[in-house]
């Protein structure tokens, strides 16, 4: 840092500002309009968030003497990381995905399925539907089962396949039919698709 001139680090400094500062926003604006579990795709949000974060560590240590205000800056930056990084930490560690995206257990499509921690005090694990639209990940539904394996959608049927490998369901076979939300099922088609596909029909959640 000190190799750096005067003129060429208050170059540096304002765009390390302006991009943590416009990173900023765009995370505020993330959080108000996104629904819990959903995400931008690619990793875009996790990306935006890091760079949010570490932005303000660099800036600390750019900061200098013969800055306008150094003090406060500096005090700013040493702030802004130690709470930002420190409340991602502890969240990520309650299960909510500040940090890191939720893992992805399988995809048909552009729909996809990812686990999710639903209740922090009891860690209840559930898994969310997702589907790519434009950049976002959107939430279509959530289901009561720790994993899946794989998924098919029948989206004309309002209906999705879930398989899983292991006991993870609560019915007697390796695959259920749940219901895609905001997508009206028909019942003789739901229970032609169950019996074509020897799998379950979960009725806790199909209203007939």
């Amino acid at each position: 840092m000190k190799c750096l001139s005067t003129s060429k680090r208050s170059k540096i400094v304002k765009w390390l500002f302006a991009i943590h500062f416009i990173c900023l926003a765009i995370c505020v604006v993330l959080l108000f309009s996104l629904k819990r579990s959903e995400h931008l795709r690619w990793g875009l949000g996790y990306m935006i968030v890091w760079i949010t974060i570490l932005s303000s560590l660099v800036l600390f240590f750019l900061i200098n003497k013969h800055f306008k205000h150094w003090l406060l800056l500096k005090i700013y930056c040493a702030v802004f990381f130690v709470a930002s990084a420190g409340l991602g930490v502890f969240l990520q560690g309650q299960g909510l995905d500040t940090l890191l995206p939720p893992e992805k257990c399988c995809s048909d499509g552009d729909y996809l399925i990812r686990s999710r921690i639903e209740d922090m005090p009891t860690n209840e694990y559930n898994i969310v539907l997702l589907k790519n639209e434009g950049v976002i990940e959107k939430l279509i539904a959530t289901y009561h089962y720790p994993t899946a394996d794989s998924i098919k959608v029948f989206e004309d049927k309002g209906a999705i396949v879930i398989y899983c490998s292991e006991e993870s369901f609560y019915t007697d076979s390796l695959g259920c039919i749940e219901p895609l939300y905001n997508h009206p099922a028909n019942e003789n088609d739901i229970r032609a698709l169950a019996k074509d596909l020897k799998v379950d029909i979960n009725n806790k959640f199909f209203h007939f």
